[in-house]
Formats: structure tokens, sequence, C-alpha cells
């Protein structure tokens, strides 16, 4: 990972302390970066192994992903956070390992960047999917975009205290809650947007 950051920084020679700083840098910025990724990855598996975290997600999100699995949806997430963070994440949540709902991970590292649309086809070949049949789930509008461009049904999240709240999806439908979306059918609807 250490050669990772040198390579991405343009600094073979960086030392330690060199590449400390430039995963702060890349932090600071909000950065979404493959060798960040991997660290933070790393660290959350040693904090979630050790019992020393836990995953947070708002209320209504557990409790409506096992509704879209228990009604035969597929689940897959496309996150900017490597696979090993996900798959700490979602296995050491509040309400216990959630891994069963999702049937594949995806990550910047194994298909691309989140903002560009070739990423996206790439998903939809790797799951055998027509794009149109998937629904994307973002709170930055050019993921949104991009998932769009490849054909995908787009939702914007927007949460109360969320770092990018303030900032506009666009013309994707806008939700403030999962409980407010419908994916079923052939076109998903959001049933409430407030």
């Amino acid at each position: 990972m250490i050669d990772a950051v040198r390579e991405l920084a343009a600094e073979p020679e960086a030392d330690i302390d060199r590449v400390v700083w430039w995963l702060n840098h890349w932090l600071d910025g909000d950065q979404k970066v493959t060798p960040l990724k991997a660290f933070q990855g790393w660290i959350w598996a040693e904090g979630f192994s050790g019992g020393e975290l836990t995953s947070h997600f708002f209320d209504d999100v557990i409790p409506v992903l096992r509704r879209w699995k228990a009604a035969g949806l597929d689940l897959s997430i496309f996150s900017s956070g490597s696979v090993s963070a996900q798959l700490a994440w979602f296995g050491n949540t509040p309400e216990g390992d959630i891994l069963p709902l999702f049937s594949r991970h995806f990550d910047t590292e194994n298909i691309g960047p989140k903002r560009v649309a070739s990423s996206y086809r790439l998903i939809a070949d790797a799951l055998g999917a027509v794009p149109s049949s998937i629904v994307f789930l973002s709170d930055l509008r050019a993921e949104l975009d991009a998932a769009a461009e490849a054909g995908w049904w787009t939702i914007g999240v927007r949460r109360e205290g969320d770092q990018y709240f303030d900032e506009s999806v666009g013309d994707h439908p806008v939700v403030y809650s999962f409980e407010s979306i419908d994916p079923i059918g052939d076109r998903p609807r959001v049933v409430d947007s407030e």
C-alpha cells in the first residue's frame, strides 16, 4: 500500500512521513483515491475485528434493505471504500452482520472511478444485468450523472448532517429516507420525497 501512495503521488522515494502527509492530504480533500481507501479498509478491519468500531447507518436503511432483499431484489454495493472496508463495515453493524443481504461488492480498484460511466457499464456486465434494470443511490451528483449516462436509474439521497447535504443532485429524483423508494417494477418510484 505504501508503494501505491508513492506511485500516485509521483514520489517514488517518499519516506513514511511523506506517505502519511499524502494520505492526510487526500483525506482532507475527500478524494476517493484507491491507496487511501485501502488504508481505511485495513484500519477499519482491525478496529471492527477488535470490537473497537461499529458501523453507522441511518435508522431507516437496514430495515429497508432487508425488505428489498426479502422481496427478491439483488443488492450490490459500489463504494469508493475498498471491498475489504465494505466487508468490515457491513459485517459489523449495530444490528449484526448484514453481508448476506448483498450479492456483490465493487470498489474503485476492481471497477474504476465512481464518476465515469464506464465503471457503471462494467458493473452491469459483471452482474449480467441490463443497465435500465439497475437503480443507483448516491449523495453525489457526479456519481449519479455517470450512472445515468450508463443507462441506470438514479436516485439522489439527501440526509441532514451529511457532508454533501447542501449540494445539488441535479435533475435526479431526491429522497430523504430509503422508506421513500419503491424499487419494484419496471421503473423505480419515489413515493414520498419529504
